[in-house]
């Protein structure tokens, strides 16, 4: 009562509630102003995710919730005793949930284009006693060293944007399935270089890949993909 007997009438006194929503509106804006750059930046300059942050980024709450290793296991239908390729294996969060569930017999090829990560990739293998995973050090977009028809899956997560040319690591991927093999791919809105659904659809058709079937949804999309006959 005291400060409205103070107040004069009719002047407006903002309350605690708008104050609140205009600082949120300006967070907002800070964010989608910070990611319409590193996505502008991300568009003509390639580059993978740097080792050091390997682990922060990979294994991050939002990303465990809403991108979990389950996700990726069910959609590679996965069978004990496969042998499957990993794209882009980062510091090996999702490695090592596939290496697990294809025991005993099966082995993951983990590929990766820094030593830093596959490095980090080891002490997590030693940390969660897998032994079944073999570190690939290669640029898909070069030469994956891993002979013809080799994996029964390969699967790659928010991996084929950070590569220049996408088309060229998508044949190596061709290259190194078998014929009945699948290719997976997962991708989430978070992620800088996030591409659309259509986007991802484009490059596997013109590297010989058929969408077979999708998990997840548009945000948070996981692609299954057959070689063309």
């Amino acid at each position: 009562m005291l400060l409205q007997n103070l107040v004069p009438e009719g002047f407006w006194l903002p309350g605690v509630h708008w104050i609140i929503e205009v600082i949120l509106l300006i967070f907002l804006i800070l964010f989608l102003w910070i990611c319409v750059c590193v996505r502008s930046i991300r568009y003509f300059w390639k580059f993978p995710m740097p080792a050091k942050m390997g682990n922060a980024i990979a294994a991050g709450p939002y990303r465990s919730r809403v991108q979990p290793p389950s996700m990726i296991v069910e959609a590679l239908d996965i069978r004990p005793g496969m042998e499957i390729v990993e794209l882009g294996c980062g510091s090996g969060f999702y490695t090592i949930a596939v290496a697990k569930a294809i025991q005993p017999a099966g082995l993951v090829f983990a590929v990766d284009i820094q030593q830093g990560m596959l490095d980090k990739l080891k002490v997590r293998m030693d940390q969660e006693g897998v032994e079944n995973i073999i570190p690939v050090l290669a640029d898909a977009e070069g030469h994956i060293p891993l002979d013809d028809g080799v994996a029964d899956a390969v699967f790659s997560i928010t991996v084929l944007p950070e590569i220049p040319d996408p088309q060229k690591a998508l044949l190596q991927v061709k290259r190194i399935l078998k014929d009945d093999g699948i290719f997976v791919n997962a991708e989430f809105l978070l992620d800088p270089d996030f591409p659309l659904r259509r986007t991802v659809v484009k490059w596997a058709r013109q590297a010989g890949f058929t969408l077979n079937r999708q998990v997840g949804n548009p945000l948070r999309h996981v692609l299954v993909f057959t070689k063309d006959e």
